[in-house]
């Protein structure tokens, strides 16, 4: 099983935001799992990916937990990072669309969280169906090492993208934009603390990340919403300067966006 600077106060809903920011499903680092969403198996038989309609925008972030070890024939070795290329590393992918990475490099260190975001429109070109894909990446050890997802690491899985007819789309379950209004924090860029800002359409439990540049987890806190406007300030602590990408979520899904710590 394999399991991102305004200044200005800005409302951003999840499904504006889905489509330009690549979000990190941190569930991975409990369960383990290498890859999010998971496969197609026949353990599971379930299409985890969000399906995409012909003309209309769509987004799909893939999460990698990279591992601090790999196992190449039968040995176990250390490993640094896995790699992936910047074009051609995604096979199958419905005509429309393409993927980029963050870190934008699409170099994923071990012990963090690296992520892909497939994103564009698909075409009419393309037919109603299941699409199969096949991710290539190279793993760093001590030798360069070749895995494709699913096939290397999940036999017998699959990695599909369902296409449907313009309009047969429905909201995922990663979709927050009925729960969550809004997310933005001030000032922005801010030196020790910053106000947090949440428009909520819910009351409840949300759970709240930020992730370093290279997508290793730097904080994590649970956060009580009430239906309204929530307000609560995070302290950067001896978090050194730069960009960071904050989530907040729950079981559905996240949304996220970005901060700035200039001190």
């Amino acid at each position: 099983m394999l399991r991102f600077i305004t200044l200005a106060f800005v409302l951003i809903s999840f499904g504006q935001l889905s489509a330009q920011t690549c979000v990190r499903d941190s569930s991975v680092l409990d369960s383990m799992e290498l890859v999010s969403p998971q496969p197609y198996s026949p353990a599971d038989p379930t299409i985890y990916t969000l399906p995409a309609c012909i003309n209309e925008p769509y987004a799909q972030s893939v999460t990698f937990n990279v591992p601090p070890m790999i196992t190449f024939n039968g040995v176990e070795l250390p490993l640094s990072k896995i790699t992936v290329a910047p074009t051609g590393a995604v096979a199958g992918l419905p005509a429309g669309l393409g993927y980029s990475c963050d870190p934008p490099n699409c170099e994923f260190l071990a012990n963090t969280l690296g992520c892909m975001l497939i994103s564009g429109t698909p075409t009419p070109n393309n037919t109603p169906q299941d699409y199969e894909l096949t991710i290539t990446v190279t793993a760093f050890s001590l030798v360069t090492i070749p895995i494709e997802f699913p096939g290397t690491i999940a036999a017998g899985n699959k990695y599909y993208i369902t296409v449907r007819g313009t309009g047969e789309c429905t909201s995922g379950t990663s979709d927050l934009s009925g729960q969550i209004m809004g997310v933005k924090n001030a000032p922005n860029p801010f030196g020790q603390q910053t106000e947090m800002m949440i428009e909520s359409l819910v009351a409840g439990d949300f759970n709240f990340e930020v992730f370093n540049v290279i997508g290793k987890r730097v904080n994590q806190q649970t956060v009580q919403l009430v239906q309204g406007t929530n307000q609560f300030t995070f302290d950067a602590g001896n978090l050194p300067n730069g960009t960071y990408f904050y989530t907040l979520g729950n079981r559905e899904g996240n949304v996220s966006n970005t901060f700035v710590i200039n001190r």
